[in-house]
């Protein structure tokens, strides 16, 4: 059985829904992969998030050069063109993805951004990535939302996303099996 990379993005959940998803998970560190570590919301601001964390016993960690800059985020809607731009992103920074890597291989990690679905966001570029180099199957957690019944008996914390190699060598996922066309397969195995 692979290690595990686990990823989450906060979008419409409170901070203690997304610190239980993550102690659920046995996560031991949180890597911070926004570009700009603030938030419209105090609590998801570096420091208050750190501290949020370090009270539960998760270390926190910035790899803002891991993020995704401005100007890329403003093809985020081109998901072919924005992948391939964050892809570019990630050579220019290769010595911090190794990094990363080292992390991973080392601790239950997980990487953060805003974005609540991972088809829709950078992290689950770098989670395919870290696939490339570390033998780990990817986890995208999923926190209680703020308009969610707090104890509604549905599972919501994770699934499992099967990252496969194209053909055609483009480096791009490819579309997932449900047919929604995300750029991702999922393997529906609910963890």
């Amino acid at each position: 059985m692979a290690a595990e990379v686990f990823t989450i993005g906060y979008q419409g959940a409170t901070l203690a829904a997304l610190v239980e998803a993550l102690r659920a998970a046995s996560v031991s560190v949180l890597i911070d992969t926004r570009e700009t570590p603030m938030s419209r919301r105090p609590e998801f601001r570096r420091r208050s998030l750190e501290t949020a964390l370090e009270q539960a016993g998760i270390h926190y960690v910035s790899r803002p050069s891991l993020g995704a800059p401005r100007e890329l985020r403003a093809l985020a809607s081109d998901w072919e063109r924005f992948s391939l731009g964050y892809r570019e992103r990630l050579a220019l920074v290769r010595e911090e993805l190794e990094g990363l890597v080292s992390i991973v291989a080392s601790e239950r990690a997980c990487l953060l951004c805003f974005e609540a679905d991972p088809a829709a966001c950078h992290r689950s570029l770098l989670a395919h990535e870290i696939q490339r180099l570390l033998d780990v199957d990817t986890v995208h957690l999923r926190p209680r939302r703020i308009d969610e019944p707090e104890d509604d008996g549905v599972c919501r914390t994770t699934f499992r996303w099967e990252i496969r190699e194209p053909r055609g060598g483009s480096g791009n996922p490819p579309a997932r099996s449900d047919g929604r066309g995300s750029g991702r397969r999922q393997s529906g195995v609910p963890a």
